[in-house]
């Protein structure tokens, strides 16, 4: 089947590009996770698909196919490249000295948070390992966990995923958010003591589908009445609009309070309480460079005392589903259909599916 001899740096591209457009399910999604045109990205396809002598995929207006022989071109790229970092990893620990390359991705709205002590962790790590260089990127949610999974991010800062049980969580600190409104939604002008349960579980709910659901357009139901935001800030633009209610983290809702854009419904019985980890994939305990770093964020964190945890039930949720009103945590009936399952905090600060 295939043409290829030898394997260039193109032909790496070209397998990268690829890889992206399986995991998007679609061209256009493609294009823009790579920032690509449509052209470019289309003629890096036929040009894979010329060296490896076989077509991979469909594409056009009758949608998008994986064929037999993409899904095994994917299987084995995505081997490869797990193969690469490996190498790049066990590499570095010969001789920490030279210079090498620390990936670091951050889920979207946590760098912004008071509690958030990730600037200090690379000034203590860049003490230790001045020759490192950091690529550093802020991502959505599923996207950091499957970069992370598949080894081509080294160390994650977010929230846990259970899609990926096979990564390690250690807990930094947790993150706090309240139900709110925008101040063109119904719900803005009603008295906290007239406004009840009911009235915010019959409203319209944007959630972050990146937290709640994988393929949120999956799982949506007749019991699911809102839109989705995918990153904090889509999400509040959409709560801001007054079509929605939603969760927004306290250090995002605060200046908004203050200017009369937003408002917490019943912040009494409605708040959401999220760990936010560290996390590595299995080749890091290969990695030494990678567990330095989760060493050093799990320090300066540790140093805020009790101030980086919040009251909390016995376990924190990774999606945002399950909330806490008047100590039971319930789940919105505006979201019941996507399920939710708790994550247990451990006793070492390790984060575990229960």
């Amino acid at each position: 089947m295939s043409n290829l001899s030898q394997i260039y740096d193109v032909d790496l591209k070209l397998l990268r590009y690829f890889c992206t457009i399986v995991e998007e399910r679609s061209f256009t999604a493609a294009q823009a996770a790579l920032n690509l045109s449509q052209s470019t990205l289309s003629e890096s396809l036929k040009t894979l698909e010329i060296r490896l002598g076989t077509r991979l995929c469909r594409r056009g207006p009758k949608g998008f196919k994986l064929f037999r022989e993409g899904e095994e071109v994917y299987r084995a790229a995505k081997e490869l490249f797990a193969s690469i970092e490996a190498f790049k990893q066990k590499a570095s620990n010969v001789n920490q000295s030279v210079a090498y390359e620390l990936c670091v991705g951050i889920q979207d709205g946590i760098v912004e948070n008071p509690s958030a002590r990730i600037h200090e962790a690379i000034r203590r790590f860049s003490q230790y390992y001045p020759n490192v260089r950091f690529r550093m990127e802020v991502m959505l949610g599923f996207q950091l966990t499957g970069r992370v999974a598949d080894g081509m991010v080294h160390v994650g800062i977010g929230l846990v995923n259970e899609q990926y049980p096979q990564l390690i969580y250690q807990h930094l600190f947790d993150e706090q958010g309240y139900m709110c409104c925008g101040d063109r939604h119904p719900l803005f002008t009603v008295p906290d003591d007239e406004l009840t349960m009911a009235d915010i579980e019959a409203a319209s709910y944007c959630n972050r589908g990146h937290l709640e659901y994988y393929h949120p357009e999956r799982t949506r139901s007749g019991t699911f009445s809102g839109d989705i935001g995918l990153g904090i800030q889509s999400q509040l633009a959409l709560i801001l609009s007054g079509r929605n209610i939603g969760y927004v983290l306290d250090h995002t809702a605060e200046p908004l309070f203050a200017a009369g854009a937003l408002r917490a419904l019943r912040p009494d019985l409605m708040r959401i309480v999220n760990p936010i980890t560290a996390m590595v994939g299995p080749g890091a305990a290969d990695f030494r460079l990678a567990r330095r770093f989760v060493d050093c964020l799990i320090d300066v964190h540790m140093e805020l005392g009790e101030s980086r945890l919040l009251p909390r039930p016995d376990f924190a949720t990774s999606c945002g589903m399950l909330v806490e009103h008047n100590g039971v945590c319930n789940v919105l009936a505006a979201v019941k259909a996507g399920g939710a399952r708790a994550v247990k905090s451990t006793h070492d600060g390790t984060m575990t599916a229960a």
